[in-house]
């Protein structure tokens, strides 16, 4: 649901500080032989409050009917990506599972068909998020269809070279030992291997089986981890009151090697925008402000009164207090 960026040994996975998350790029180029969609070839700006640019860079592509954020090259690393997508006036409150529908057909070579699951994301701008399982490498062509609207956009699908290294057979089963043994460190990878289909196809019942062991001896990656499976609805019913849950346990760590920030932040999206918890903007303020969160930082402090913000401080440095960096 909400970007992710974790330190060694956490997780490197349970990813989404913006809501906007154009895909990963390779480090490689892309075959000439695959027509990649270039969207400053079709330039387009969404309409107002959307951001003129994704936050997190790369270019807007679609139309104000149904858009997306493509990175620059037009590439993904990894076989399993989520994309947001958006359109103008979807709410979630009104339609809490959206009718996008999202397709995938591999160009250069026969492959399965795209696997994709679709659920929504609030906040402030409330898009719809699909998690896309890709069966093999290679040149795919994605289609989105929202009622009698469509958009399709090509795609370079790599291999990560960081995953691939990294999970061979004998050191997935070594990391199942370990995890079967209750190393919550190993539970935690295992879990968000399997969340992100890092051992081939994504096992979401596998995922929340791991990152519930490893959450359960306080693992503030798979606590994290767990609240995004519940915020997205992966695997199961979205429950945001179990998402604000974990992202609490979460962000209570100290010091914040990863995890714990990210908890914070993604704890403050449903403050500001009252999923799980009821709508509160000091609180959304004070905990983006322990995650040097600016945009989101701004965000909130754009619906605070001074008499707000002097409570918010009041509490960041309260919880200062209570929680001293060691």
């Amino acid at each position: 649901m909400f970007s992710r960026l974790l330190a060694l040994p956490s997780l490197l996975l349970l990813i989404q500080t913006s809501l906007a998350q154009p895909a990963q790029t390779t480090t490689g180029d892309v075959p000439e032989t695959c027509p990649v969609t270039n969207a400053s070839d079709h330039p387009f700006i969404p309409p107002w409050p959307y951001p003129k640019v994704p936050d997190l860079g790369g270019s807007w592509f679609g139309t104000d009917r149904l858009w997306i954020a493509l990175s620059i090259d037009g590439a993904w690393s990894g076989y399993r990506q989520k994309m947001q997508w958006w359109r103008q006036g979807y709410d979630y409150r009104t339609e809490p599972e959206p009718n996008l529908k999202v397709t995938g057909k591999r160009l250069d070579a026969p492959a399965p068909p795209l696997m994709a699951e679709t659920s929504n994301v609030g906040g402030p701008i409330p898009s719809m998020m699909v998690g896309m399982n890709f069966s093999t490498p290679g040149c795919w062509e994605i289609t989105g269809r929202y009622e009698s609207d469509e958009l399709t956009f090509v795609l370079w699908v790599a291999e990560s070279t960081s995953e691939r290294k990294r999970w061979t057979e004998g050191e997935w089963k070594d990391l199942l030992a370990r995890a079967e043994g209750g190393d919550a460190d190993a539970q935690s990878w295992l879990g968000a291997g399997y969340e992100q289909g890092w051992f081939g196809k994504a096992d979401f019942q596998e995922a929340f089986k791991w990152l519930s062991k490893a959450a359960a001896q306080g693992d503030p990656d798979a606590q994290n981890g767990l609240g995004q499976m519940y915020g997205n609805g992966e695997g199961m019913r979205q429950d945001y009151v179990q998402a604000a849950h974990w992202y609490r346990k979460a962000a209570e760590h100290v010091p914040d090697l990863g995890g714990a920030g990210q908890g914070r932040n993604n704890l403050g999206l449903l403050y500001l925008e009252g999923l799980g918890v009821p709508k509160d903007y000091v609180q959304a303020y004070t905990w983006f402000s322990l995650t040097n969160s600016e945009s989101n930082l701004s965000d909130a402090k754009d619906h605070m009164t001074p008499a707000q913000m002097f409570e918010a401080e009041r509490m960041l440095e309260e919880w200062k207090s209570i929680h001293p960096e060691p």
